[in-house]
């Protein structure tokens, strides 16, 4: 079960990352790469140089395209940057680079981050910021194995991002990409706890809502198809929950490419699958 916590936390991460500016940003127009150079540029340039936005952004993009390295110090930058007057993008920075250690199983530098980011947050009244700071707790816990933690942070989460889940209105601010990672995490805590079957509901909830918003291609769909499928194999559900997975992943590879993390965490998956089914089939 460790080695579960550790591949969906690198999987969970890699998509909240991917999206936090928006997944559509990536898929039209320029490609990563060139946004990468761009914003390169960008943070060189006199006038950008002492900028926190731009080496936040910059930051960003390292992490979609896992150049942990250079993110974590575009990050460092940024923070430097912000911490004398911008209180929510100091929090929104020090969030992200919890995720960008959680994302390379770095937890003990992760949670110190996530924490201060929580308690500017919530000083500042900040509902949505502190919905985004319990996600992120929940995938700490989560990677850590404290599932109870992880749970609750998950479930306050969701209460915040995700109202309309529960049939309240929809008009919590979060984007896309947060309703259904909120989604994603809790789903996956309760995976963890062996209730996967409950988690099925939300993660099918979370896919029609990824394709109302999203292309059958893109990375949200065919990394949510990829946990229906998941979730369907570990509750006992197999029909069909191979050739889910399959499909999903051949959106994510398409999207990601074979050497990013989130790709590999969860094609380690599918191959557990098809090692079980194989021995089943062998009896």
């Amino acid at each position: 079960m460790r080695s579960f916590a550790k591949v969906t936390v690198a999987a969970i991460l890699g998509f909240a990352a991917l999206g936090q500016a928006g997944w559509s940003q990536h898929t039209a127009g320029a490609s990563l790469a060139e946004e990468i150079r761009a914003s390169e540029a960008s943070t060189s340039d006199a006038q950008n140089r002492g900028s926190g936005e731009s080496w936040l952004k910059l930051a960003q993009l390292y992490q979609d395209a896992a150049q942990f390295g250079n993110a974590e110090r575009a990050y460092n930058e940024a923070i430097r940057l912000l911490r004398p007057g911008s209180p929510d993008r100091l929090a929104y920075a020090l969030d992200s680079l919890g995720t960008l250690f959680a994302q390379t199983g770095a937890f003990a530098k992760t949670e110190p981050l996530e924490q201060q980011a929580l308690t500017i947050r919530q000083d500042r009244r900040d509902s949505l910021g502190t919905g985004r700071s319990r996600m992120h707790l929940a995938v700490l816990n989560l990677g850590q194995h404290k599932l109870t933690e992880a749970s609750e942070q998950a479930e306050q989460a969701v209460a915040i991002l995700v109202p309309e889940l529960a049939g309240q209105p929809a008009a919590s601010g979060a984007t896309p990409e947060e309703k259904m990672t909120a989604v994603i995490d809790l789903s996956l805590v309760r995976c963890a706890q062996k209730r996967c079957a409950d988690s099925l509901p939300e993660l099918r909830w979370a896919l029609a809502f990824a394709t109302s918003k999203y292309t059958a291609k893109s990375m949200p769909v065919g990394f949510l198809n990829f946990l229906v499928g998941y979730a369907s194999w570990k509750s006992g559900e197999s029909q069909g929950a191979g050739e889910r997975m399959k499909a999903g992943l051949s959106g994510m590879e398409t999207e990601l490419g074979s050497g990013h993390p989130t790709y590999v965490a969860a094609k380690a998956q599918y191959e557990g699958y098809l090692r079980e089914t194989a021995r089943i089939a062998r009896r």
